[in-house]
């Protein structure tokens, strides 16, 4: 892993932020043709956000796939901490730092202030990220 990874901590209260937050995102990085991957702790997850991105944004949806395996898909949720798509872009919905082999240039994160057990997850996140030396934002 390179210190060149941006780590970007999205500051999050709600859950109707984090949904706008996870579809905007992916949404971006789909219109600009860049292999995105959506990490998620379990298959209960994996299913929710498989279902957000085909209701979501109302006007449209986003081409997807939910998968376990490696794919050529460019948007890809899965709850296999692996790059299945060899994307340089990740969202990472899990509770522990994303620390894989991408090798990722940006790996998204929620700084999630909902609940002090979240909180405190999100610090420890942080930290790890920040012993890795990648560069860290907040938005």
């Amino acid at each position: 892993m390179s210190s060149e990874t941006r780590v970007v901590f999205f500051q999050v209260r709600d859950a109707a932020t984090k949904l706008r937050c996870i579809v905007e995102t992916a949404q971006s990085h789909f219109e600009k043709k860049e292999p995105f991957l959506i990490l998620v702790e379990d298959e209960k997850s994996q299913k929710f956000v498989d279902e957000l991105l085909w209701k979501l944004p109302e006007t449209s949806f986003l081409p997807h796939l939910s998968t376990d395996s490696p794919a050529k898909d460019p948007l890809i949720i899965t709850k296999t901490k692996q790059n299945l798509n060899q994307a340089k872009i990740a969202f990472n919905l899990c509770s522990t730092p994303l620390l894989i082999d991408g090798p990722f240039r940006i790996i998204y994160e929620f700084e999630d202030l909902s609940s002090p057990n979240k909180k405190n997850l999100s610090s420890l996140r942080f930290d790890a990220y920040k012993q890795e030396k990648f560069l860290i934002e907040a938005r």
